[in-house]
């Protein structure tokens, strides 16, 4: 792999589609920075490196020839919640249905476990993944979500106006999340004028198969159950957008689900790149994220949610402190050059020097 021949770089993730924000947000966003060309990884076609999704085509990737080096990008707890996502017992029978893979395995897990032994580098997004991981492969990278792109505004004003306006964004299928906070949310609606901002998609799929969809309007009234909640579609533009118009984010998580206490910080760290005050479920990571951030704004109760939502509602001084600490730790911990050095020596742990090429 010299200057003048660059390698031959494959990508794998969902559906062959690499426009969803899990591939612009990560390889797509570094390639794009390093100057890097690949194409869709094929399994009939040679290549010098393979980077993969999880939902990419594992069960091809897996019998991939050691000449040919695999990079492994699984950003979810896979391992470190074994069992705890519902979808996995059927995942891998849908994917072979379906054409995401060519061979069939039943045990999803397994074939996510096989690859990361096949890897030679896999990276990740948590501490805890990180420690999972390294039973199966030594050369292991932490890295969150390069998100520059979806920052196109970031506040100034926390004031807020006679309606309290609070706000999400992320995939509808993670709308079911807010069964987490839906009584305090309907508690605090009770007392005061809110309302709830969901930047997302305006079908949700049913299940994770993505064939049948529903209108996401239809989840939000099974879900939260309250008067005042926008839709909005998802859109580059349209997420910082929407949030400059509200005062506060929340970010639920069901805390007793192992799959989905397992994410990573990146919606937080999003949403503090545009000077947004936050508010979130008691996850590890979010929960070392804050810390480092010098706030303490994580709940693990519904009470505790209730009585944090009310207490920056009522007072602009402690929305102003956490907007403007996340933004300077988000700026401080996770900027795009110190994300792409990461990318950097993921790449050169396999031989390759991006800035060669």
């Amino acid at each position: 792999m010299t200057p003048a021949q660059p390698p031959r770089i494959g990508y794998s993730t969902l559906r062959d589609d690499p426009t969803g924000p899990g591939d612009r947000r990560r390889f797509c966003r570094y390639a794009a920075q390093r100057g890097l060309a690949w194409e869709i990884a094929r399994p009939d076609r040679a290549y010098d490196i393979v980077v993969s999704s999880v939902g990419g085509d594992l069960s091809s990737w897996r019998r991939l020839p050691r000449a040919t080096k695999f990079v492994f990008d699984m950003v979810d707890s896979y391992l470190t919640a074994p069992g705890a996502d519902p979808r996995a017992p059927l995942r891998g029978l849908f994917k072979f249905l379906t054409g995401h893979t060519r061979h069939l395995h039943l045990d999803f897990r397994q074939l996510i476990i096989d690859c990361l032994r096949r890897a030679d580098s896999v990276i990740c997004s948590t501490e805890e993944q990180r420690e999972s991981i390294r039973p199966y492969c030594a050369n292991v990278h932490e890295i969150l979500d390069i998100q520059s792109e979806a920052v196109r505004h970031v506040k100034r004003d926390y004031a807020r106006g006679e309606r309290f306006q609070l706000v999400w964004e992320g995939l509808a299928l993670n709308l079911h999340t807010f069964r987490a906070i839906a009584a305090p949310l309907r508690s605090l609606a009770a007392r005061h004028p809110i309302a709830l901002h969901l930047v997302t998609d305006l079908e949700c799929p049913r299940g994770s198969t993505y064939l049948w969809k529903r209108p996401t309007r239809d989840v939000v009234r099974e879900v939260i159950g309250m008067d005042h909640v926008l839709v909005h579609e998802w859109s580059v533009d349209r997420v910082s957008a929407v949030a400059m118009e509200c005062d506060l984010a929340v970010i639920p998580i069901p805390l007793d689900v192992p799959f989905l206490r397992g994410k990573p910080e990146n919606k937080l760290v999003l949403f503090w790149r545009m000077g947004m005050p936050v508010v979130t479920s008691a996850t590890p990571a979010y929960e070392r994220a804050m810390r480092a951030a010098g706030l303490s704004l994580t709940c693990r109760t519904e009470d505790e949610w209730l009585t944090t939502l009310e207490r920056l509602m009522l007072d602009e001084n402690p929305r102003r402190e956490a907007g403007r600490l996340g933004a300077a730790h988000a700026e401080a911990a996770y900027s795009e050059s110190g994300l792409l050095a990461k990318w950097d020596d993921v790449f050169r742990s396999v031989g390759l020097s991006p800035r060669a090429q």
